[in-house]
């Protein structure tokens, strides 16, 4: 079930009160959040709820037995291998079997390796990345390892379940001990980022999937340079928009239920170098690599040539984490070197680029690697861009009204991402000063707004695929 869907938003109009009724029984509350994530979980797939119970009390037993074996380090490498199998073999065993016999044969092997029909559960990669933080804190704190209960609410937190942002364990649990959850907070930037993201996802998401990305990806060698490159436009700002959306969303969700998310953007089309980019972007993804991956390999603590050496296979790490596909793997080594190039490049104590320059330079990049995350195949990408220049159609053969408004579009959009810090304080407080009788038509009327503006059905979102 989608958190865009109708049907979710009535039973969250079931959901909330009852919940929020129960804010004076902590357990009953929790427990009701813990069948809810599971009832939310089954609408998808009922075997995939008992994937996730099972993998949740399989975590919870390992972090237990990490916490009594705390000062030795084969239990905790142990534990980790065998979350993480988890994710190898529903999301990429049959990429790496494909992978295996295609070399093989290029070798001069003829082999049948085995085949196995298996359905990735929905937001595997996000948490099983969680089991990690939860294993890890285990290991680190012995004292803090949980009951099952909490272990299984965690792994199950239905705002973060599908998409992330990826929780850190020790954050999570510690705002279970303070207390402090059941209560909404801060209603009023809660209800903002639900419309926003809604608006974001439903309205600019779609539209520019639509009209500019979706056709033309599909048919790359039907269209001229310029309805390609508008369609490499389009397609950053959809990803943008729709991942972002959702953030919004699952963020503003959680603060009704009494729990704050990471922080998972912060504008990242106002970069102005790819490590400020990641930095901005996914920041729960980028961060949980640099702290579970990076800095245990080393991070910079190793010299410049090791550093560069561990950026590298972060990077491809999260390319890799999206999908298993030869595109994610190029993608990730595509920002991989970026961000060792920018290195090099400061090593070499080259002269800084006027702004301007270095926003522009930033966004080519992503842009132009988002075609890689985009395409379904290295064949398709490349073709894409080498269509740029060279194509059956010539450059100028586009919808010039289409382009022009895109063009106006992007411009709105930037500038409006350098101000979105003050345009929400700015609204939140307008919210604030609204009694609760004026906000509620106001809210509706929005939200009504939002699904007449969106399209007929329900659209998925972009990271729901991974």
């Amino acid at each position: 079930m989608s958190f865009v869907s109708p049907e979710f938003a009535l039973l969250c109009l079931l959901f909330f009160p009852l919940y929020w009724q129960l804010v004076d029984r902590p357990k009953l509350q929790r427990a009701l959040l813990l069948l809810s994530g599971y009832g939310l979980y089954a609408t998808w797939s009922l075997t995939f709820a008992g994937v996730l119970f099972a993998y949740s009390v399989g975590i919870w037993l390992l972090g237990a037995w990490v916490s009594r074996h705390a000062k030795e380090r084969l239990p905790t490498v142990l534990a980790l291998v065998l979350c993480a199998s988890f994710l190898v073999y529903f999301k990429y065993y049959e990429f790496l079997r494909a992978s295996l016999s295609d070399g093989l044969v290029h070798l001069g092997f003829q082999t049948s390796l085995p085949l196995m029909d298996l359905v990735t559960p929905v937001g595997v990669s996000f948490f099983t990345f969680q089991a990690v933080t939860y294993l890890v804190m285990a290991a680190q704190q012995p004292g803090q390892v949980r009951v099952l209960p909490d272990v299984l609410l965690f792994l199950c937190f239905w705002p973060s379940l599908f998409a992330g942002p990826i929780e850190r364990a020790e954050k999570f649990f510690a705002q279970l001990d303070a207390g402090t959850t059941g209560r909404p907070l801060e209603v009023s930037l809660a209800l903002y980022w639900i419309v926003l993201g809604a608006a974001q996802k439903l309205i600019f998401a779609t539209w520019l999937g639509d009209t500019f990305v979706d056709p033309v990806f599909k048919y790359p060698e039907q269209q001229g340079g310029l309805t390609l490159l508008a369609a490499m436009v389009g397609y950053s700002l959809q990803i943008a928009l729709d991942f972002g959306g959702y953030t919004l969303i699952v963020t503003g969700l959680a603060r009704l239920l009494g729990y704050e998310l990471p922080v998972n953007f912060r504008q990242p089309y106002v970069a102005r170098n790819l490590q400020d980019f990641w930095t901005r972007w996914h920041v729960s993804l980028s961060s949980f690599i640099r702290d579970y991956i990076y800095i245990p390999m080393g991070g910079n603590r190793l010299g410049f040539n090791r550093t560069q050496c561990n950026v590298m296979l972060g990077m491809l790490i999260s390319g890799v984490w999206h999908g298993p596909n030869w595109t994610f793997v190029v993608w990730g080594l595509l920002h991989g070197l970026g961000v060792v190039g920018l290195n090099f490049y400061r090593q070499a104590r080259g002269p800084v680029l006027p702004a301007w320059l270095a926003h522009t330079l930033t966004l080519l990049f992503v842009t132009v690697a988002w075609v890689f995350f985009r395409a379904d195949t290295l064949t398709g990408a490349l073709n894409l861009l080498q269509g740029l220049w060279h194509n059956a159609h010539g450059f100028w053969h586009a919808d010039f009204g289409q382009v022009v408004l895109l063009a106006v579009f992007t411009g709105v959009f930037l500038v409006l991402c350098r101000h979105a810090v003050d345009l929400q304080t700015r609204v939140v407080a307008r919210i604030q000063s609204m009694s609760p009788w004026r906000v509620t038509p106001v809210m509706a009327v929005l939200i009504y707004l939002v699904i007449a503006l969106g399209p007929s059905g329900v659209p998925g979102f972009i990271y729901y695929r991974f």
